[in-house]
């Protein structure tokens, strides 16, 4: 995952230009690349200082938990153009937002990644279906292999719809926790792949989309 990671974050640096609208994604992986790093910190054995490893850890967590989201949710709305889309994606950022802060005040020695992940990957998987269901009633010249939008959200889609089984079911593996959790891993690598292909799409244009009333 941080090998594919890498390789997206040296993409998206040399692209950073050539697709304005994925300029944001660049920054999001090296957000995540800062989340590994903040979890390997978390793991080394320095004894006293183990509850402040944990705090930094968690707080890293919720805030690298926000800006997916925000990214991802921003992302998506700019591309779905129907009314009722864009309400429900405006009000989903509202509910995540105040879900997270209201999370966040309680103990976060007691922090549990799934109570605030799930959420996020249920809200994600419905903005990227309505982003699906209007690419079906667009008219769009070019073909979905040249569209980066098509490859950005289907890696989001991807990642948040496999997650949520993944998370659901995880608190009941007990001894397997590490071995089930390491599928999350995998779900992000195809995500940086997918983002990776994205940034090689030629540049969009504007007024890119006709939608079809």
């Amino acid at each position: 995952m941080i090998l594919s990671a890498m390789a997206a974050l040296v993409i998206g640096i040399i692209y950073y230009n050539y697709n304005r609208n994925l300029r944001i994604f660049t920054y999001y992986i090296a957000f995540s690349l800062a989340q590994d790093i903040a979890g390997y910190y978390a793991s080394a054995p320095f004894g006293p200082a183990r509850n402040f490893q944990l705090v930094v850890f968690h707080v890293t967590t919720i805030a690298f938990m926000l800006f997916e989201f925000t990214v991802c949710n921003l992302y998506i709305l700019g591309y779905v153009g129907s009314r009722p889309g864009r309400r429900f994606i405006r009000v989903s950022g509202l509910l995540f937002l105040g879900f997270l802060i209201f999370s966040a005040t309680r103990n976060l020695s007691h922090f549990n990644e799934s109570d605030y992940a799930v959420p996020e990957c249920v809200l994600l998987t419905i903005s990227s279906l309505i982003f699906f269901y209007e690419l079906f009633l667009t008219m769009n010249l070019r073909p979905l292999k040249d569209q980066p939008a098509f490859w950005a959200v289907t890696g989001i889609l991807f990642v948040n719809a496999c997650d949520i089984p993944l998370l659901l079911t995880i608190r009941f593996m007990r001894s397997y926790y590490d071995e089930v959790f390491s599928l999350n891993y995998i779900l992000y690598t195809i995500l940086f792949v997918l983002l990776i292909r994205a940034f090689l799409c030629p540049p969009e244009k504007d007024g890119r989309t006709i939608y079809l009333t």
